[in-house]
């Protein structure tokens, strides 16, 4: 476009060796690189570990829309960053953390948002502002199996996942039986699996072995499904748009199988348009429902951008219970976007892409704050 400022636009992602180009997410970025050509914003993703400080350039990677190829080369290094980052685990995320950081201490690089940390960080975030308190369930950091114990005195039944961002890998449910207990989520390897466990020292022992080495929250066992047992949540994605103003850009329900645990599409779930959902299977609460879930798409982003600085953007993981109780599960920096593909809607999908590029564009023009 003729007479339109050119920016770079940097995006960091983890490397995956095992695929050409090294990253995942490459249609996200394909269509961010289709969507920035015509604002003057030029997508390269690269990997934080190689840069090069001296001469402040990258080993990068570009999309061709003309050859629908992708290229490296190195290029000078851009001054917004877009953390795209996907951790598989914490040991990962401390491997990555000081070369973001570097990125992130620069001078003279922005970074389009500030990437949230895991759940109990982000609960003792959003607790702070009375008006979110009835939406969200009590959440704790799980030390001793006395945690445990008390949760299952107060609750009946206890949920355990990991802190860090899981794709519902780890997540389990530990719910009391007459003879025991039956435990049922996904392995850390997303595998489904139930078992039954007869003594309190047998939990503990599994407990054990099942939280190694990995930080876990627990949280009370919402029965968050249908009425056919088909477990679900609602996602919210919610966006900064061009002028730096927080937009709901959509809302989709990501739907489990029969007795799953979770409703996770990477554990084999699938998607459907969010207003019809909520009309059928809550028809007498479901404005009231809509309506709480528009508050929270409002209040949550600016609460958390009051304790913890800029964000682009956030997927909210929201749960209906039976008796149309409505949760606040989680919030997420480095939302997925698929989901509006599932469920056909293509324009929301498009807009998704688009508003993190008209960000930057107003970022990078200085239209709108580089701080909050």
């Amino acid at each position: 476009m003729n007479g339109t400022n050119q920016y770079g636009m940097g995006v960091i992602v983890c490397r995956s060796n095992h695929q050409t180009p090294p990253f995942q997410e490459k249609s996200y970025y394909q269509q961010l690189t289709q969507e920035g050509i015509p604002l003057g914003i030029h997508v390269m993703v690269f990997c934080p570990m190689d840069v090069d400080w001296q001469t402040r350039s990258v080993n990068g990677w570009r999309y061709n829309p003309n050859t629908g190829q992708w290229s490296s080369d190195r290029y000078p290094l851009p001054s917004l960053i877009y953390d795209r980052c996907g951790y598989s685990d914490s040991r990962q995320y401390q491997m990555y953390k000081p070369y973001v950081m570097s990125l992130s201490n620069d001078p003279n690089i922005q970074f389009l948002g500030r990437p949230l940390g895991g759940k109990l960080p982000n609960h003792e975030m959003l607790v702070k502002n009375s008006s979110l308190l009835p939406y969200l369930p009590q959440t704790l950091r799980l030390t001793a199996f006395k945690d445990v114990r008390s949760f299952i005195e107060q609750h009946d039944s206890v949920l355990i996942k990991p802190n860090g961002g899981s794709h519902g890998r780890g997540v389990a449910a530990i719910l009391p039986h007459s003879k025991g207990y039956v435990v049922r989520g996904r392995s850390p390897k997303n595998q489904p699996f139930q078992i039954r466990l007869h003594k309190e020292t047998s939990l503990r022992n599994w407990i054990n072995r099942f939280t190694k080495g990995v930080r876990y929250v627990i949280q009370p066992f919402l029965h968050l499904d249908t009425s056919d047992r088909r477990p679900f949540d609602l996602r919210i994605l919610v966006q900064k748009d061009g002028l730096g103003q927080w937009a709901t850009t959509g809302m989709a329900v990501r739907l489990g199988s029969i007795g799953s645990l979770t409703s996770n599409i990477h554990g084999g779930g699938k998607a459907e348009r969010a207003i019809p959902f909520v009309h059928e299977h809550f028809p007498q609460q479901a404005n009231q429902i809509l309506a709480t879930l528009q508050f929270l798409s409002k209040e949550v982003p600016l609460q958390i951008e009051r304790e913890h600085g800029r964000l682009i953007e956030l997927g909210l993981d929201t749960g209906i219970d039976r008796q149309g109780q409505v949760w606040l599960l989680e919030a997420n920096s480095k939302p997925g976007r698929s989901v509006f593909l599932l469920t056909g809607e293509k324009e929301i999908r498009i807009q998704s892409v688009r508003r993190p590029i008209l960000y930057a564009r107003s970022l990078a023009q200085g239209l709108i704050g580089g701080s909050v």
